[in-house]
């Protein structure tokens, strides 16, 4: 009995001892090293000495008592225009307290002596006390009052005191719930009621705002400017998670609820190109959650295919493929601009603009000299252009605008198979011509085509201009070699690769001066390959030559002088460039000034529809005249000697250029049988791969492999498939006609 006594007079001693410096620590008083090593001997004899739960008991008992003396003492005579103020004092200090008095606590929690350890979370049971004593009772009325000093502070300017009250009011239940009570005390206790009375009270102000007064720019207006302040206060005085929600409460009563209303003017804004507004309007609808933009992505279609139409429609001039494709340009960076700019780059508004020029690009057919031109053939002509442009000196420049007008335009023509027959022809074109202001950009310009339109493609581009280079060091071999006495150049073109057919090649008999270098330059050549054959073309042949004053003999009007073809015939200097057969019919007025048409088809021994073609250039440029309005078998063409012209360089253009039509229907001819060949190579690959398809799986996966080359329609693979069932490359399946077989 009475050593029972003595261990609890030991016991209360111990715990007398601990609570003195407890509640000195809570109290903001003093204690001395000595009572404070004092305190870890008295935890470690009530811990492991006495009942476990003996001292949890006492310290919660401890602590409830100071916070119920602090919340009658300072919070029950408190007003409400101070209660958050002084709720927020007592609960920093009440945390500094107890921070001070954690290595009592810490060591409580962590004590293990001999394999007996006390009962945990002593660091829990200040909050717990603070729960239940201080925060519990007052909940209601310290959210109430946050709340409303929360929107006092959106609408006036921000003050620092304040937000930190309201940030330690915030974090004083989230210590308190969260810690002592879990996720969903918090929940029930703060976060639910807080969003409750945060949304009533949105709800109730937006309801008050006179909006027809305000009208929609200013609303919109208006409403980005709250919520932005609604983000930078919360943000500073709630978690992230909670400043998601009460984001929410004020979105779904200033914006999702007045949506319709302010999309009434959406219409004119993008219709007006109010830039500013729409930059506002987009940010405006960003906020509503799941919002699919359809309203204002429908006007924005209708504003941008209002414009590009205007702007790509009725252009005429031999220019009419250059503006055609500026215009589209400059319409596309316009609207992609205003589409980064203003509806912040989204894909959605992306995929709209492409859907538009995809299907102007389908639709729109110009036409040069009553010539129609497709936007694939456009796109080679501008390249064209670009790539023969004498003024720009800086290749780079010149590659850098080609690749970034090409790169935009091209992924929209439907008819890429178009595009490159026409980018071959011209290309070719410029080639022989010499008219290729650099090659650096043509190789560059290859090089992108093998990205864009595959390498195979681009290998034939390559070949030719290997062979445009292999033509200059052999000129150079040639001429170094041979005596030929006029300035020569030689292209010799790759059959197989060049877009030229040496069908209804030009025939006749070319001048002398100009036979002997051929003759010469065919022993030479096949001297180094025996094995080839050479085809002239005359019609791609420029001649360049000096038309003088009068110095010769009339005789003798045409001579050889430092290697270049002089023709003795007019009062003024020119100088004159046309190709071989031109060349040829105007010397044969070297010895006399009037001579009838058979008589010139028996000199050049030729066809007399080419013949007519040919003297009909040279009757339009006045350096001849007929006796007849149209050239014809009975023509007669007089030397017109009193020839005046402007300019002193005067280009004689070819025949083949009053047949361009002609020559666009053969390029087209020949891309619709590259298609039935492409489109019967894709279907052989698709069968042997699977095997056996039905009708109408085979046509959508053959549809779905030529996207991007062409439009093939079912028709068009109906009819190739049948051309192969006939080549039996596939067979009908005998009890189902709708499904094909492949034959192996």
């Amino acid at each position: 009995m009475y050593s029972g006594n003595l261990e609890m007079a030991v016991r209360d001693a111990k715990w007398r001892q601990l609570e003195l410096v407890i509640n000195n620590i809570l109290n903001s008083k003093s204690v001395s090293l000595p009572n404070w090593l004092q305190s870890f001997e008295s935890i470690y004899h009530l811990s492991v000495q006495e009942d476990e739960d003996f001292l949890r008991k006492k310290v919660i008992v401890t602590l409830e008592r100071f916070v119920k003396q602090l919340s009658k003492g300072h919070l029950s005579s408190t007003s409400l225009e101070t209660l958050l103020s002084t709720y927020s004092t007592l609960w920093c200090q009440y945390r500094e307290n107890c921070n001070c008095m954690r290595p009592l606590l810490l060591y409580m929690d962590n004590l293990d002596v001999n394999g007996k350890t006390a009962l945990g979370s002593f660091q829990k049971l200040e909050l717990k006390a603070w729960q239940t004593e201080l925060l519990q009772p007052m909940a209601a009325d310290i959210v109430r009052l946050l709340i409303s000093k929360i929107l006092t502070n959106q609408r006036d300017e921000i003050d620092n005191t304040s937000i930190q009250i309201m940030r330690e009011v915030g974090f004083s239940f989230e210590r308190a719930f969260q810690i002592s009570g879990g996720n969903q005390a918090y929940r029930e206790n703060f976060e639910m009621p807080f969003l409750e009375g945060m949304s009533e009270c949105y709800r109730k102000e937006s309801s008050e705002i006179k909006v027809e007064e305000l009208g929609a720019v200013k609303y919109v207006e208006k409403a980005l400017a709250m919520i932005q302040a609604n983000i930078d206060l919360t943000s500073r005085i709630l978690n992230e998670g909670l400043v998601e929600e009460v984001k929410s409460a004020f979105v779904q009563h200033y914006f999702t609820d007045k949506k319709d209303w302010v999309l009434s003017e959406c219409d004119q804004m993008v219709a007006e190109e109010r830039n500013n507004e729409l930059e506002s309007l987009y940010k405006f609808l960003k906020y509503i959650p799941n919002y699919d933009f359809e309203e204002l992505k429908s006007n924005f279609k209708n504003l941008v295919e209002k414009n590009l139409i205007a702007s790509i429609t009725n252009l005429k001039g031999q220019d009419v493929h250059m503006k055609f494709i500026n215009n589209l340009l400059e319409c596309h960076i316009k609207y992609r601009n205003m589409i980064r700019e203003i509806f912040d780059d989204d894909n959605s508004f992306v995929t709209v603009l492409d859907k538009v020029f995809v299907r102007a690009m389908k639709k729109n057919t110009m036409k040069e000299a009553n010539i129609p031109l497709t936007s694939a053939e456009m796109l080679a002509r501008y390249c064209d252009s670009i790539l023969r442009e004498k003024d720009m000196p800086d290749n780079i420049k010149v590659f850098q605008e080609l690749s970034y007008s090409f790169k935009t335009v091209f992924p929209y023509i439907y008819e890429s198979d178009v595009f490159e027959k026409f980018y071959a022809q011209l290309m070719s074109g410029r080639l022989i011509q010499n008219s290729v202001r650099s090659m650096e950009p043509e190789e560059e310009m290859v090089k992108l085509l093998q990205q864009e339109c595959g390498s195979e493609y681009a290998k034939k581009l390559t070949t030719m201009l290997t062979d445009n280079k292999l033509s200059s060091d052999l000129t150079n071999e040639f001429t170094q070699t041979n005596v030929i006495g006029i300035k020569f150049t030689i292209k010799v073109s790759t059959n197989a690769v060049w877009p030229m057919s040496d069908k209804n090649v030009l025939k006749f008999t070319p001048p002398n001066v100009i036979e002997n270098v051929m003759h010469q330059f065919e022993k030479f050549y096949l001297r180094k390959h025996n094995d080839h054959k050479l085809t002239w073309m005359h019609h791609f042949s420029p001649c360049m030559f000096r038309l003088l004053k009068k110095r010769f003999p009339r005789n003798n009007r045409g001579v050889i002088h430092s290697g270049e073809l002089w023709i003795n015939i007019y009062e003024k200097r020119y100088i004159a460039t046309m190709n071989t057969f031109l060349l040829a019919i105007l010397l044969l007025f070297q010895d006399r000034d009037q001579i009838s048409f058979n008589e010139v088809n028996t000199f050049l021994n030729t066809d007399e529809n080419t013949l007519a073609r040919h003297v009909a250039i040279l009757v339009d440029s006045k350096f001849l005249k007929s006796d007849t309005k149209e050239v014809s078998a009975a023509s007669t063409f007089k030397f017109n000697a009193g020839y005046k012209n402007k300019k002193t360089i005067v280009i004689i253009p070819a025949a083949s250029k009053r047949v361009t039509l002609k020559e666009n229907s053969k390029i087209i001819k020949t891309v619709e049988a590259d298609r039935k060949g492409f489109l019967q190579t894709v279907i052989v690959r698709v069968m042997k791969k699977q095997k056996e398809m039905c009708h109408n799986d085979l046509i959508a996966e053959v549809i779905s492999k030529t996207e991007g080359r062409f439009s093939a329609s079912a028709s068009m693979i109906k009819k190739e498939i049948e051309s192969l069932i006939e080549r039996e490359y596939l067979s009908r399946k005998p009890d189902n006609k709708n499904v094909y077989l492949y034959i192996a």
